[in-house]
C-alpha cells in the first residue's frame, strides 16, 4: 500500500473516531437523563400494580376485565426512530417477531409499530398495519403518548381487539437490556408482578370495600393504569436505547482508535522502507560515479 493511500485511510478513520466520540458524549448525556426518568417513575408504576393486584378479588368479574372470546389481538412493538445503537433494535424486533408468531397460532395479530425502525422491519416482512407511531422523542412524556394510549384503550373497549400486548426493551443496567412482552389488556394479574415487584404470596387477597363503586374504579382507574404502563414501558425502552447507543459508540471509538494506531504503524514501516530504498539508491549512484 502506498504512503498516500495509507495517509488518507488514517485521516478517514480519525474523522470517524471524532464523529463516534461526539455521538458517545451526546448519548451519555441522554442516557443519564433517560435512566433517571425511568428509575424515578418505577415506584409509581409499582404502587399502581400493587393496588390493582390487591383489588383483584373485587374487580376480576367486572365486564371490562373479563376475558373475551379471542378473535384478534393487537401487539404494540416499541423500537426506536434512529439507529447507531448496536443490536438494540435487532434484538427487540426479532424477539417481537418470534412472540407474534406464537400468538398467531391462536388468532390473527395486528401489529402497531412504535418507531421508524419497527415500521421498516415489519414493512420489509410484508406485514400490513393501519396505524404506526413515530417521533415520541428521546425521553417520552404522557402527552406525547396520549394518542397511542387513547387508541389502544378505545379499540379494546370497542372490542376491536380482545387482547393487547406490549413488546418493549426493559432497562436492566447501562450494559444490559432485555426484550420483554406483557399482556396489557385485559389486565393479567400475574403479569402485574413485573411492576408490583412482589411475589404472589405477599399480595393481600381479602375483599376490599371500594368507594364510590368498583364499576367507577374500572371505568376511571383501569384506563389510567393502562396508560401509565404504556408510558413506563416507553421510558424503559428509551433508557435502554440511549444506553445501547452510548455503548455502541464507545466500542466504535475504541475500534477506530486501534485502527488508527495500526495504520500509523503501517505508515511508519512503509516510510522507513522508502527511506532505506532511497538511501540504497543514492549509495549505488555514488559508487557508479566514483
Amino acid at each position: 500500500m502506498e504512503l498516500k493511500e495509507i495517509r488518507l485511510k488514517i485521516e478517514s478513520v480519525a474523522n470517524i473516531r471524532k464523529l463516534t466520540g461526539a455521538l458517545e458524549t451526546l448519548s451519555a448525556l441522554k442516557m443519564k437523563k433517560s435512566q433517571k426518568i425511568a428509575l424515578e417513575s418505577r415506584p409509581f408504576a409499582q404502587r399502581l400494580g400493587r393496588l390493582i393486584r390487591r383489588l383483584e378479588p373485587t374487580l376480576k368479574d367486572k365486564v371490562k376485565l373479563r376475558k373475551r372470546k379471542l378473535r384478534t389481538a393487537l401487539a404494540v412493538v416499541i423500537a426506536s426512530d434512529r439507529g447507531f445503537c448496536g443490536s438494540f433494535n435487532q434484538n427487540i424486533l426479532k424477539s417481537a417477531q418470534k412472540e407474534i408468531q406464537k400468538l398467531e397460532k391462536k388468532s390473527p395479530v395486528t401489529v402497531l409499530p412504535v418507531g421508524k425502525k419497527a415500521i421498516a422491519f415489519f414493512k420489509k416482512r410484508g406485514r400490513k398495519f393501519g396505524r404506526s407511531i413515530t417521533g415520541i422523542g428521546d425521553y417520552g412524556t404522557l402527552e406525547e403518548l396520549k394518542p397511542l394510549s387513547d387508541f389502544i384503550i378505545k379499540s379494546y373497549i370497542a372490542n376491536d381487539y380482545q387482547r393487547v400486548y406490549l413488546v418493549w426493551t426493559d432497562f436492566v443496567s447501562t450494559f444490559s437490556q432485555k426484550p420483554k412482552m406483557m399482556q396489557l389488556l385485559p389486565l393479567e394479574w400475574n403479569e402485574l408482578k413485573e411492576f408490583a415487584c412482589q411475589s404472589e404470596d405477599v399480595v393481600e387477597t381479602a375483599e376490599t370495600a371500594i368507594e364510590p363503586s368498583a364499576d367507577m374504579l374500572v371505568k376511571e382507574i383501569i384506563p389510567q393504569l393502562a396508560q401509565y404502563l404504556i408510558y413506563q414501558c416507553v421510558l424503559e425502552s428509551n433508557a435502554s436505547e440511549h444506553s445501547a447507543r452510548m455503548t455502541a459508540m464507545r466500542n466504535a471509538s475504541d475500534n477506530a482508535r486501534e485502527r488508527v494506531a495500526e495504520l500509523t504503524l503501517e505508515y511508519n514501516k512503509a516510510r522507513q522502507e522508502q527511506i532505506t530504498k532511497e538511501v540504497c539508491e543514492i549509495s549505488s549512484a555514488k559508487e557508479v560515479l566514483g
